[in-house]
């Protein structure tokens, strides 16, 4: 038992283990219940971030190809230094591997930051994008109040942070609001897609898992 453990912990390293170790009071048992827990709340959320991600994604490049007329909208001159950046590094990208720079490409190589980004204040001022694109669906299906920019940027930087634990594999286990941003993250799925949201329903397992805890793990971690 104990040569296994030590195997274990040093492949995952005891650097990456640290946070467990520590909420465990150095019990290793217990700091690798809290990991695999964590594994498992991080794969049970992986479907419905993925879905906010592209759907978000997708939704805000309709509402903008609406509002300029065209789906190249990121030619125009009216982004910011950063955001532009962050177009431009795309582009870069597209050139070196030889790919066309349609709007398609474009849209797929670009960061979920870089969409949360455009709900930022800076695109309030003097009405750049908002609160214009709310008019355009389905944007324009939030509920009424939450159809202000300030809203929508709360709701999906809330989620960027869950996501970007999840996708860079730290902890997230131990969040004493866990469920209540999966819950929300639902509900943000369900504003832009409730087909898509309800979808989902069918494949969620992140309640039960989340329910379950860690005792289990730690009973099979001790056979």
């Amino acid at each position: 038992m104990t040569q296994a453990l030590d195997a274990v912990i040093a492949g995952l390293s005891p650097q990456r283990l640290g946070p467990y170790l520590q909420h465990s009071n150095g019990d290793p048992l217990q700091a690798l219940a809290q990991y695999h827990w964590n594994l498992q709340l991080s794969e049970a959320l992986y479907p419905l971030l993925h879905l906010n991600e592209v759907v978000f994604r997708n939704a805000l490049h309709n509402a903008l190809t609406a509002e300029f007329e065209t789906e190249n909208w990121f030619q125009g001159l009216w982004l910011h230094s950063r955001e532009q950046q962050a177009i431009n590094k795309v582009l870069t990208e597209l050139h070196k591997r030889k790919q066309p720079p349609t709007a398609d490409r474009v849209i797929a190589e670009l960061t979920f930051g870089f969409w949360c980004s455009l709900c930022d204040r800076r695109y309030e001022h003097k009405q750049i994008l908002w609160p214009k694109l709310l008019k355009h669906a389905p944007l324009k299906y939030l509920p009424k109040r939450q159809r202000q920019r300030k809203e929508i940027s709360r709701a999906v930087n809330r989620l960027r942070q869950l996501r970007n634990r999840v996708f860079h594999h730290e902890p997230i286990w131990h969040w004493c609001d866990l469920a209540q941003r999966h819950s929300d993250a639902g509900e943000l799925l369900a504003w832009l897609n409730p087909e898509i949201a309800r979808m989902l329903q069918h494949s969620d397992r992140f309640t039960p898992i989340y329910r379950q805890g860690m005792t289990p793990l730690i009973q099979e971690l001790y056979r």
